[in-house]
């Protein structure tokens, strides 16, 4: 069945497991946020998440969003518990024992690159 005139398996295929929230919270808020109405912040655990997610933010009125991925106890972790196993990390480094207010991940929308910040900025925020 067409709607639209896209068919119904492209429409399955282009929709989005994410959503952009555009509220700035910090980290932490985001978190509760994402839990509260959806089921957590987004976990970019495959190429495929991460092209999803790069779809949803191209309209975040700021220039990071916040991600699941946060840094805990030596590791990088994505709070819903996905393997950290495909990484995009900007300048391909992953930050090892950053300071302690940048703990937490965003991702960036002009890099289109992970990155560290302050958790306590407040940034537009992805749920899954």
């Amino acid at each position: 069945m067409e709607l639209y005139g896209l068919s119904s398996s492209l429409r399955q295929h282009l929709k989005t497991e994410f959503v952009l929230v555009h509220q700035n919270e910090t980290w932490e808020g985001a978190l509760e946020y994402c839990r509260t109405h959806y089921t957590d912040l987004a976990s970019l655990s495959t190429k495929e998440r991460m092209d999803s997610a790069l779809l949803e933010i191209t309209q975040a009125e700021t220039e990071y969003v916040w991600t699941g991925l946060r840094f805990l106890a030596g590791d990088w972790f994505w709070v819903t518990g996905d393997d950290l196993n495909y990484t995009a990390w900007y300048q391909n480094e992953q930050p090892q024992c950053p300071a302690r207010d940048l703990r937490c991940g965003a991702l960036d929308k002009q890099t289109k690159l992970w990155t560290h910040r302050n958790c306590e900025e407040k940034l537009s925020f992805v749920c899954q």
